[in-house]
Order: C-alpha cells, then structure tokens, then sequence
C-alpha cells in the first residue's frame, strides 16, 4: 500500500449519523442520494464512512459511524436524518485499500505502522471514502480511500 500525507480543504458535508449495522449502510447511502438528487445538490465528492466504533472491535450492532456525502457551498438545510457541517482544512495520511472489509484491518495496520515509523500522531477518527461502489462491484473490485487524520511530531 502506498501511503501518504495529504491536505484535506475546507467542504461542507452532508451527513447521517448512525448506530447499527454496516448492513443499514447501503438504505442510508439511498436516502442520502434521493435528498440529493431532491434538493438537487451539487456534490463534490465521493460518499465517505466515519468510524466511532470499527466494526471488527465491537458487535454487529454497535458500529457507530456517519455516512456522508462533500457538497458544494450552496445554502442547505438540514433535516431530522441529515444534518450538514463544515470539515475544516486538515491533514491526513492517505492510502487505498482493494478489496473486501474481511481484510481491511492489514490496511489500518500498515498505515498505523507507517504513521509511527514517520513521526505522525493520528488525532481522529477514520474515513473511508468509496472510490466505487460497495453495492456495484464485486468484493474484490472495491476500492477505499482510508484518511487518518494526523499531525507531524
């Protein structure tokens, strides 16, 4: 995996915060696309997962994470399942991972070594931004972004 620090600019977000499965995932990214494509909102960007609780350390129904889509500056508003929130500029490492989520973990764990071999202090939660489709595309063929937002020691 080729890893590297990158800046992350200012963007807005829409966002849904969840509690549950990652099965409920794919109902979540279709509410999140018909509110879009309602409100015809421009995005700018890949739909994305923040993990609170990743799903190989805790049961089946306790992940906690917000599913969200970057969205241009225009004047939205929010409703009772989707709020929206501003990322400000950030620094993170960065590295692409193919494949199922069965073996996603060599992926954290190559970043993690790698964020320490050079100095860096991870200081959030991780993102996975869907390069592709989960839903679309054989298990094999997915591909995630994995940002770890760090700081340089």
């Amino acid at each position: 995996m080729n890893v590297q620090e990158k800046i992350v600019p200012d963007h807005k977000i829409a966002v849904m915060k969840h509690k549950g499965s990652l099965s409920d995932m794919e109902v979540m990214i279709s509410k999140l696309t018909v509110w879009v494509e309602d409100k015809e909102i421009k995005t700018i960007g890949n739909y994305f997962v923040i993990f609170y609780r990743m799903p190989d350390r805790v049961k089946e129904d306790d992940v906690v994470y917000d599913l969200g889509v970057p969205i241009s500056d225009d004047e939205v508003d929010k409703t009772p399942e989707i709020d929206i929130a501003d990322m400000v500029e950030h620094t993170v490492l960065s590295g692409i991972h193919q494949g199922s989520r069965d073996n996603i973990r060599e992926s954290y764990d190559e970043m993690i070594e790698f964020a320490e071999v050079n100095h860096y202090d991870i200081i959030g939660s991780p993102k996975e931004i869907f390069l592709n489709s989960p839903f679309e595309v054989e298990e094999k063929d997915c591909l995630r972004e994995i940002q770890l937002p760090v700081i340089k020691m």
